[in-house]
């Protein structure tokens, strides 16, 4: 019996590891046949002013967190009102995976991108925290109790991914830098 239940499970792990294998591999060739228009066209539009007001409350230009009591002034009201609520959210949330796939396009051409967009991909998993977060919230009736902590945590993520995507292509003197900078 209990060589049995090491098999099955050597099985199922085995068979867990082919499906990520297989799901890692179709990312990959999808991301190698994604165009530059096709990205842009993934973009989904958000104020940036509103998301640098937001982001700016809690830390400097360079993304250094503000002197203590400096920061998180805005009210909750203002948060909601800047970004559109949770909707605001769940956009920007689904705009981190075109960022990751920006950084993972420059990836092509120059491979110590990888660090970058690995960093960003980690930035997406947080932002994607928080808004969960928020969900759960709203499903229990306490969205504007809590939506200025989260939101603001997001939005700077964001912000610093926007920011990080940027430089990136600046790094790498992208010829597509200007149209990014006026999409994001």
């Amino acid at each position: 019996m209990r060589n049995i239940s090491f098999v099955v499970l050597a099985v199922l792990l085995v068979v867990a590891l082919g499906i990520a294998l297989w799901r890692a591999h179709l990312r990959t060739r999808r991301s190698a046949d994604v165009t530059w228009d096709d990205l842009l066209k993934r973009l989904t539009w958000i104020d940036r002013n509103a998301i640098a007001t937001i982001a700016l409350d809690v830390i400097n230009e360079s993304g250094e967190p503000l002197p203590h009591g400096d920061g998180f002034t805005l009210e909750s009201d203002a948060i909601w009102n800047l970004l559109g609520g949770l909707d605001g959210l769940e956009t920007m949330q689904r705009n981190c995976q075109v960022l990751v796939d920006l950084a993972t396009y420059v990836q092509r051409f120059h491979p110590e991108a990888l660090v970058v967009a690995e960093n960003l991909r980690l930035n997406a998993r947080e932002i994607q925290w928080h808004v969960e977060r928020l969900r759960g919230a709203a499903r229990t009736g306490n969205l504007r109790a809590t939506f200025d902590t989260y939101a603001q945590r997001a939005v700077v993520s964001y912000y610093l991914m926007t920011r990080n995507v940027l430089h990136l292509y600046s790094l790498f003197n992208c010829p597509h830098l200007a149209e990014l900078q006026q999409t994001i």
